[in-house]
């Protein structure tokens, strides 16, 4: 694998091989294992109508006259550096039915690059996500330049959000293709055994479905830890 130092944003070494997490449906997951790929999607997806207004509007850069925005030619997956919250499993698994994935930045950025090895240094990248409070948050997206020379421009703008959202301890993966395309998602190669070291349902299944959805996953070939989060259980030995 090529040095990819420079594809790390905002992370130090000690966060390159740190756990990392996201929830997701358990029908999507299950086709992962099925397809064994990943969907990453526009920003336009994404759920802050704050930052979709960012990066839609136009940007003048630095380095020259040209206009740009910056949710066009661009891919991208939100993680969390958080093992597990209350609120995670609320936001993000709303009718209980949903399952956490883990696995570390340097796994999700080896991924990016093995479907890219070529041009993967100006298209590649993985980072941690910045909060500031608006004002901040502008001069920030102001202060980057878009279309530096080593790519990095976009990948930063894209590590910017508002401090409300802070919770959240973000990293995103993101991908910029040399070809514009009208879809809004973008599909890359994993392997699911080696990209998920453990698979965790929400606290809240019921347990006949656990037990059930624990049987499909292992069907698929699926051979790493599947457990159900004990996050409303009382503590061992309590009494």
């Amino acid at each position: 694998m090529p040095n990819v130092s420079e594809n790390y944003i905002n992370m130090n070494s000690s966060l390159i091989d740190k756990p990392i997490y996201r929830i997701m449906p358990i029908h999507r997951l299950l086709e992962v294992l099925e397809k064994k790929q990943l969907d990453l999607v526009k920003p336009i997806k994404w759920d802050d109508p704050f930052e979709n207004f960012l990066l839609s509007r136009p940007w003048k850069t630095k380095s020259s006259s040209r206009i740009v925005t910056l949710r066009a030619d661009v891919y991208g997956q939100c993680w969390t550096l958080h093992r597990e919250t209350d609120a995670m499993w609320r936001i993000y698994s709303s009718d209980k039915q949903g399952i956490k994935v883990k696995t570390t930045p340097r796994k999700l950025l080896n991924a990016l690059i093995s479907n890219d090895p070529t041009y993967h240094s100006g298209r590649c990248f993985i980072g941690k996500v910045e909060y500031f409070g608006i004002k901040k948050l502008i001069s920030a997206f102001n202060k980057i330049d878009l279309l530096v020379s080593n790519n990095l421009g976009i990948p930063k703008s894209l590590l910017l959000k508002r401090i409300e959202f802070s919770h959240e301890k973000e990293v995103r993966i993101i991908y910029s293709p040399d070809k514009t395309s009208a879809s809004d998602i973008h599909h890359i190669r994993i392997n699911p055994d080696d990209m998920f070291e453990q698979v965790v349902f929400d606290p809240r299944m019921n347990e006949e479905l656990v037990c059930a959805y624990k049987l499909a996953i292992k069907k698929k070939g699926y051979p790493n830890e599947i457990k159900q989060s004990e996050l409303y259980k009382p503590p061992k030995d309590i009494f």
